[in-house]
């Protein structure tokens, strides 16, 4: 017997790859290239439901929902009564964080920071000085 958390697993995957299919099924119905546009499609209650992030694509495919439509319950064999467009927003790139970003310093800029730290009092000054000059 299959544990409840496989069961579940296995019930993502699957319902990830019909929505991946569908949505490769959109794509060439409008004749688009799902690596340049983000498309999604997904069927609930005869309704299919299309998500991108661009609007300016998601205008063009309002447009041709009636085509799209057509299409789609011919390939698939169903009766869908509508589609809908949905806009989604597109994914935050995250900002590297400046502490953990590395940066290199000149060899002029070393030997500068080296002689500073030569004539400076303070031991943790002094010592950061030099691993910042190394």
């Amino acid at each position: 017997m299959k544990r409840p958390k496989q069961l579940v697993t296995q019930r993502i995957s699957k319902r990830l790859q019909e929505i991946n299919a569908l949505s490769d099924k959109v794509a060439s119905v409008i004749q688009i290239n799902r690596n340049h546009h983000t498309l999604w499609a997904s069927i609930e209650k005869n309704q299919l439901i299309i998500m991108t992030d661009d609007s300016v694509f998601a205008t063009q495919l309002r447009f041709q929902q009636d085509i799209i439509r057509q299409h789609i319950n011919q390939q698939l064999l169903i009766t869908l009564k509508s589609i809908k467009i949905k806009l989604i927003a597109p994914q935050a790139h995250r900002q590297e964080d400046t502490a953990t970003k590395c940066f290199r310093i000149s060899k002029k800029v070393a030997d500068v920071l080296s002689y500073i730290a030569e004539d400076i009092e303070d031991d943790k000054l002094k010592e950061s000085l030099k691993k910042l000059g190394k």
